[in-house]
């Protein structure tokens, strides 16, 4: 069995479709505990802190969805473990000339330079265009990726993989090299998360994609074993979906009222209006 057709299906069966909607979250307020837009650096800085508590918390928030999504991934990660020196074998005897332009091309998305870059220009388009939406995503994403990129950090020196070479088990955990979990994949699932929770429809069919793309990559490239993707792709989608539950898009408080119809002279009747107002509605009869 080729290794596309081995950690796909497991990846997806794993994370059972919860993490991966195509519609925008619809998480009630008290449930994520929202925290406010940032606006100042000290907010920033303040909304940093408390997101970080709401991730580190969450064993103690998690429902019976999360607690079979999460068994689903360490499930998969546990199958994949067993399999991976014989998966690494088959990736790299492999002389698909594709693969490896693939992985050239799609390995650098990773990157902490690339992937943060990215989010910032992202953010500062968005506030030069005057669009909210665009920057407001921007700093979500990058918050998760920063997240990500620390919560992996510590999980990677407490497991303590050792790197795929020749003569190396893949059981070989409490080592000396940090690979587990894949930080490429952690972290481009992160990013992929949010937006697609901010966006959703087509969205979520190339952002996940792609996040799968960059860690299959480092497969390919021997910097991973397979069992490393899975757990980086759980990790982050659990902390983008956080941080996007966290600071979901809200929609307008006073959306315009439509002009009421003119109603022609001499007309009977009554036309009735709903009308936004503080703490409620007022309805406006016409007559």
């Amino acid at each position: 069995m080729g290794v596309e057709r081995l950690i796909v299906p497991v990846l997806v069966a794993a994370l059972g479709g919860g993490p991966v909607s195509a519609a925008p979250s619809e998480a009630p307020a008290g449930e994520a505990g929202e925290t406010p837009p940032r606006k100042t650096f000290r907010e920033s800085v303040r909304t940093f802190g408390a997101d970080g508590r709401y991730l580190l918390t969450f064993p103690t928030r998690i429902n019976r969805k999360g607690a079979w999504i999460a068994a689903g991934v360490l499930a998969g990660t546990a199958l994949l473990i067993g399999r991976d020196d014989e998966i690494r074998r088959e990736v790299q005897e492999s002389d698909r000339r594709s693969l490896d332009r693939a992985a050239d091309r799609f390995e650098p998305l990773g990157t902490y330079l690339v992937a943060g870059g990215s989010l910032g220009v992202l953010y500062l388009v968005g506030r030069g265009a005057d669009h909210p939406r665009l920057a407001s995503t921007a700093a979500a994403s990058f918050e998760a990726f920063l997240w990500t990129a620390i919560i992996t950090g510590v999980a990677k020196g407490a497991f303590r993989r050792e790197r795929p070479a020749d003569g190396v088990d893949a059981h070989d955990f409490f080592r000396d090299d940090t690979i587990f979990p894949s930080g490429h994949t952690s972290r481009s699932f992160a990013i992929a998360a949010v937006l697609a929770d901010r966006y959703g429809g087509r969205v979520v069919w190339i952002a996940y994609p792609i996040a799968a793309l960059v860690g299959l990559a480092t497969v390919r490239q021997d910097t991973h074993w397979a069992s490393d993707i899975l757990a980086g792709a759980g990790l982050g989608l659990a902390i983008g979906k956080g941080i996007a539950a966290r600071h979901p898009w809200p929609p307008p408080e006073n959306p315009p009222a439509r002009a009421p119809e003119a109603r022609p002279a001499g007309a009977q009747g009554a036309d009735w209006q709903v009308l936004p107002a503080p703490g409620g509605a007022v309805l406006r009869i016409t007559y």
